[in-house]
């Protein structure tokens, strides 16, 4: 385990506590290069949390880009994946630390203590530094932006869209040609809407077409199984998402329905609260809470875009142990 690793995680805000702790499980089992690949249900075991869950929380680590895929794989079945901590980020927390391609933290222990270094090998010593950024990008012309600024990303752009399918990497085509009609088209919608309406430091990065086809791979499986189970996706308008038309009756909503609207208001904002969350209905039996949306559409962007807010305001209200799940009914005329 390295140190630095877990001293890094522990300051790391990556915003839900599922995701912390996953970051926290990870770095636990990091090495000296900050690369970890501890298996879905140790990480499980680790954080007390379900399996979907964690590979939710990995896939959001990934798009903040606290994680990164190092495109190795190990284990018995050689599926594992092998992850590095803090890649990616404009200022690498980790400078003190050995990488690929640098010297290991052993030999420059030596080098420093040792007696035998030629005069030409002692300047190069206390002239150099220890490591030196992998392939630095050059500032812009006429500015002079340090490194946190060079590589902090952009918000995504208004006019963003999705690549074609054809033209996805071949692991994120795989998934989406699998999809359903119309259920590509949404999910990108879905996707450029939540970040134009992200406000958290996150919603800055670096590419966006990798960050979607990483939010791809994340939610193939769900894709799949809302098919199975009726969902049926309509390509959004090019002016927006498709909006409810009505909202359910929530008068009959109890006392602790009404507290997880008042929480997830505070979440998510009164804007968004009113346009996605408003309208549903929110059945709570016992310890489960059932976001009924007014449409398909809508019950898919809830449960991909806003699931973690409202989960946390459900187990404030209902305890640890709650469950979320989703639903979708036409309101009657």
């Amino acid at each position: 385990m390295s140190w630095d690793t877990q001293a890094w995680a522990a300051k790391a805000k990556p915003g839900a506590a599922s995701e912390k702790l996953v970051l926290l499980g990870l770095a636990a089992c990091s090495d000296a290069n900050h690369c970890a690949h501890p298996s879905v249900d140790w990480l499980c075991e680790f954080s007390d949390l379900n399996r979907k869950t964690v590979i939710s929380a990995i896939g959001r680590l990934e798009e903040k880009d606290l994680i990164r895929d190092t495109g190795r794989r190990v284990g018995r079945t050689g599926q594992v994946k092998v992850y590095r901590l803090g890649a990616g980020k404009a200022a690498d927390p980790f400078s003190n630390s050995p990488v690929i391609g640098t010297v290991p933290e052993k030999e420059q222990y030596q080098k420093r203590n040792s007696t035998g270094f030629s005069s030409e090998q002692s300047q190069k010593r206390d002239t150099e530094p220890l490591r030196e950024p992998i392939n630095p990008p050059s500032p812009p012309v006429g500015g002079d932006a340090g490194p946190e600024k060079r590589n902090r990303g952009s918000r995504i752009a208004e006019d963003w869209t999705a690549p074609a399918v054809a033209d996805l990497p071949p692991a994120a085509l795989a998934k989406a040609r699998q999809w359903p009609a119309g259920a590509y088209e949404a999910e990108a919608e879905a996707f450029r809407n939540f970040w134009l309406g992200e406000s958290r430091a996150g919603a800055r990065k670096v590419d966006w077409t990798r960050t979607w086809c990483n939010r791809i791979n994340e939610i193939a499986g769900r894709v799949l199984r809302d098919a199975k189970a009726g969902v049926r996706h309509t390509p959004p308008a090019a002016s927006g998402p498709v909006q409810p038309a009505k909202a359910h009756d929530t008068s009959r909503e109890n006392a602790a329905a009404a507290k997880i609207r008042a929480q997830v208001t505070v979440k998510l904002g009164e804007q968004v609260y009113a346009q996605w969350v408003g309208p549903c209905r929110l059945d709570v039996v016992a310890d489960t809470l059932t976001v009924v949306a007014v449409s398909g559409f809508a019950s898919n962007y809830l449960r991909g875009n806003f699931a973690n807010e409202i989960g946390q305001a459900m187990h404030a209200v209902l305890g640890p142990d709650a469950d979320l799940r989703f639903a979708h009914e036409k309101p009657p005329a």
